[in-house]
Parts: C-alpha cells; structure tokens; sequence
C-alpha cells in the first residue's frame, strides 16, 4: 500500500514538474512574442516619424516635388531617385552614430561629425536652431492661411488650433509626434495613394515635360535631401530610445526610404501628367484632386494639413530639443513663448511673413547645405570609401 502511494506521489511530483516546465515555456515564448511585437511596433513608429518630418506642406502639396524634379523632366526622375536614397544612406549612417556613441544631443553630434572644428559645435547649433524656429513660425502661418482662405476663418483661428496642439504635442516629447503621426501619415498615404488609382493613366505617359530652370538638376537633388536632412536630425537623436542595435536602424532607413520613394513617384507621375495645367499653381496635388470632385479635394485639403501639422511639430521639437533644457518649468516655458510668437507673427499673413524672412531663410539655407555637404563627404568617405571631391 506504502509503495504504490509513493508511486502515486512520484507521478504526481513527476506531472507537476511538467506542468511547470510547460508554463514556463510557454512564458518564454509569450516574452519572445511580446519582444518581436514591440520591436516591429518601435520600427513603424520611427518611419511615421521620419516620413512625417520630411513630408511636409511643401511635399503634401506637390509643389516641393514639382520645383525640385518635375521641371528637369526625365533628369527629375533621376533626381528624385537620387535623392531620397542620399537621404536614406545619410539616415541610416545617423543612426549608426547616435546608436554607437550614444549620442544625446545635436551638439555631441557635430561634435563626433567634425571634432576638429570644435567652434562649429556653436555656431551650427544656432544656425539649424533659427532654422526649426522659422520653419515652425511658417507651418503655423500656412495652417492659418488654408483656414482663412478656404473658409474665410480670421488667421488668428487656425493659428491658435495649431499652436494649442503644438505645446501639448511638445509636452509629451518624442512620445507626442510619434502618436500624431501615426494617424496623419497613413492618411496622407491614403490620399496619395487614392489620386495615383484615380489617375491611372498618368503611369503610362513617359513624354516628360520640363521647362527652364537655375540649377542643374543634380544639384537640385542634393539641395532637396540636404534641405531635408536638416530637420531630421534633431528627430534622429529623438527616435534613439526607440532603436536598440544597429540592424533595426538599418531597417528603419530602408523602409523609410521605401515609403518616401513610392509616394513621391506617384506624386511626380501624376503633376507629369498634368504640368500644363499646374506649372503656375502653389498647391498641385488640390487642382488634381479637384478634377475628381469635391469630395477629394477636402480629403487632400485635410492631408495636407496634417503634413502641415506634423513638420510644424517635428521642427518646433527639434527646436526645444537642440536647446538641451533639463528644466521641466523653463521647457514648458520656453514651448509657450514660441507657440505665442508664432500666433502673432501668423497675423501678418502667410505671404508677407515670407517675404520678410526670406533673407534669413536664404541664409540659413545655404549655410544648413553647406553644412550637410560637408555631412555627406565625411560620411561617403569615411564609412562608404567615396571621395565626393575627385
């Protein structure tokens, strides 16, 4: 009787212990699941926010595609090609350095770029600073002018809906641009992809128009990613908790430029396909939609306000970011003082505010691409053995 309680205990320790083994088991493969889902989570979340940062007004409207590579015809193409995969090198070897030497700010970043330049630590540090700051001051002022113009809504409407969701996007820091991307850049797919399946025809015209320009196309392209780089950067420093290794960075940058290369060929194709009628036109992709009806153009009306919206924030966060503030009291301040400034710059119109500060965007914009010329050398020579200057 003894010996078969014993036996009866043994199986019952024997079947506990296997339970246990199997629970265990399967916890560890619920952890690895859980790991992998979060990964890809981070993944798509980063290229929301880097495809977010560089479509902006400009690209949503189509004229940003149309200036830099519709009007050089089949060289655009080629331009276009060109440059979104600069773009994608310069992202992915970004990455690789703030991953690697556990870059934190935009100043550790020069710094490791140019070390033996120590003083234009300070002095791009102010120029890329007036740059976000201007570039968040116009997206506020653009947003406005839509509302004024297309439901002749007073400017300082628009202007205080959009600097209200700035500071409270700007509160919760990266976090913050992550989330409203991850609504507005699948819609403004949703829209582009919608104009390019109603426009189908505009895929098998290969007779390229173009027109006379100032720049060569090649350089066009490089202004175009150097353009865009600027802004990306201090969103790069950003995304750095979100990536863990460098294969994930590697994965981001390819994507991201996936996802940039086949929207802007949609975009090309179809202002190819109507240059004619929209070679004089500020927004391209509404007088496309609006050959379709109303109801599309109010759909690309509210894509481009949120291409509007999320450069608007993703400049405004580099902006507070590059400033390194550790206070919390004088980071929510500093947000409210150019949420405000920017409401009362946006009552002198889109237009004016253009002109106004033309100069000094002209400024910074040719210091800002001489600065990723000097980016793009170092990092084609040194990480990729390409001597841009021979």
């Amino acid at each position: 009787m003894s010996i078969a309680i014993v036996n009866i205990n043994i199986i019952f320790i024997f079947l506990d212990n296997l339970i246990t083994v199997y629970i265990i088991s399967l916890n560890g493969k619920f952890f690895k699941f859980n790991h992998i889902f979060l990964m890809v989570i981070n993944v798509i979340n980063c290229i929301f926010v880097i495809v977010g940062t560089v479509v902006g007004a400009g690209f949503a409207s189509g004229k940003e595609i149309f200036t830099f590579f519709n009007v050089y015809g089949f060289y655009g193409l080629l331009g276009l090609l060109l440059s979104i995969s600069i773009m994608g090198i310069i992202i992915y070897k970004t990455l690789k350095i703030i991953v690697t030497y556990d870059i934190n700010s935009y100043s550790s970043l020069i710094n490791t770029i140019v070390p033996k330049f120590p003083f234009i630590d300070t002095v791009f540090c102010y120029i890329i600073n007036l740059f976000l700051l201007i570039s968040f001051i116009v997206m506020v002022a653009g947003f406005s002018a839509y509302f004024a113009q297309e439901f002749c809504l007073p400017i300082i409407f628009g202007a205080i809906i959009i600097a209200t969701l700035s500071f409270f996007t700007f509160l919760n820091s990266i976090n913050g641009i992550i989330k409203i991307n991850e609504f507005f850049i699948p819609c403004l797919f949703f829209m582009i992809l919608l104009l390019g399946f109603n426009n189908i025809n505009s895929f098998t015209c290969f007779d390229f128009s173009c027109c006379i320009t100032r720049f060569n196309w090649f350089i066009s392209c490089l202004l175009y990613s150097s353009y865009n780089l600027i802004v990306i950067f201090p969103i790069l420093i950003g995304l750095k908790k979100y990536i863990k290794n460098l294969k994930q960075a590697k994965l981001i940058a390819i994507l991201s430029c996936l996802c940039l290369l086949s929207v802007a060929i949609i975009l090309f194709f179809l202002i190819n396909f109507y240059f004619a009628q929209i070679i004089n036109l500020d927004l391209p992709t509404v007088f496309i939609a609006s050959t379709l009806g109303n109801i599309y153009k109010y759909i690309c009306g509210f894509a481009i306000l949120g291409a509007i919206f999320t450069t608007a924030i993703s400049s405004g966060y580099g902006f507070l970011n590059n400033l390194n503030i550790t206070n919390r009291k004088l980071y929510i301040t500093v947000a409210i003082f150019i949420c405000i400034v920017s409401i009362f710059l946006s009552n002198l119109g889109f237009s004016n505010l253009l002109n106004m500060l033309y100069p000094i965007l002209g400024f910074v914009r040719i210091c800002a691409d001489n600065f990723c010329f000097i980016f793009c050398e170092k990092i084609l020579k040194y990480f990729l053995f390409i001597d841009i200057n021979m």
